[in-house]
């Protein structure tokens, strides 16, 4: 299951701090020379347009980013210091959470349901006191919406009655948001070569999809022994999710249900 990235564990810096590491790093990064990657001649699969700018560093230029490596950064990553690639997969990646039934306590349960209710009932009044301004064919189109609320308000309170009779989840997968993550091999102090992955920094935008904040991930290469292999993906939380015939966007996530089955039901397969 995929987990939220949390901010819980950011290292916290004085102002003035933040600033004078970030024009530091800022300034390393536009002085160093940049690799530019060969298609043909380097072990590089996928595509990384979907992310912030990548830089891709020759592992001898490592070195001069020593001092600045336990910098927490929010707009540069030094993706892989001390961990020069030799082969490397881009590929996108879902970002979500999930909460399964089990992970919720019935005073969560009911506690996310009511917010969903009164979410809903929001913003069917906010709707509704718009009407008397609205065109025809927009009014008839508020009017609909308003009976769509009011048929999601109905079923979650039917289920607030007696929540312990329905499965419950909590997720924000159907919200589709990607991000790309860098998969890379790198060589042991032993010789020998092992995997990691990490998500990249993706540019910052507005909702009109314009850039606010341009992003960078740094990434160390060893030019002289990139090689080649393989990717892969997980389908198991779509089918788990699909089970649930009720589902409602509460803000970004989506809450799902379905009745559990009589204990008669759950005898049969013994």
């Amino acid at each position: 299951m995929e987990e939220p990235l949390s901010h819980a564990k950011r290292k916290h810096y004085d102002p003035q701090i933040y600033a004078r590491l970030l024009d530091e790093l800022t300034q390393l990064m536009e002085d160093v020379p940049k690799l530019r990657p060969d298609r043909n001649a380097w072990d590089i699969e996928g595509d990384w347009a979907a992310t912030g700018t990548i830089y891709f560093v020759d592992v001898v230029h490592q070195p001069l980013f020593e001092a600045i490596r336990h910098f927490d950064c929010r707009t540069i990553k030094l993706v892989n210091l001390d961990r020069p690639a030799v082969r490397i997969t881009f590929y996108r990646k879902h970002r979500y959470w999930l909460l399964k039934d089990k992970d919720l306590p019935i005073l969560q349960k009911t506690e996310q349901i009511q917010a969903h209710i009164d979410e809903l009932t929001a913003k069917a009044q906010l709707l509704e006191a718009k009407l008397n301004n609205m065109l025809p064919q927009k009014l008839a189109e508020a009017r609909g919406q308003i009976e769509r609320y009011g048929q999601q308000i109905k079923t979650w309170n039917q289920i607030m009655t007696n929540p312990g009779q329905y499965e419950i989840a909590i997720s924000n997968y159907s919200r589709q948001h990607f991000y790309v993550t860098i998969n890379y091999k790198y060589r042991l102090p032993s010789g020998e070569f092992t995997n990691e992955q990490e998500h990249l920094l993706n540019t910052q935008r507005d909702r009109a999809g314009n850039i606010t904040q341009v992003r960078y991930n740094i990434v160390f290469i060893d030019p002289l022994d990139m090689l080649r292999d393989h990717p892969y993906q997980n389908r198991e939380v779509e089918g788990y999710l699909n089970k649930f015939p009720i589902q409602s966007d509460l803000g970004r996530q989506t809450i799902y249900a379905r009745r559990r089955p009589e204990p008669t039901a759950l005898k049969a397969f013994d």
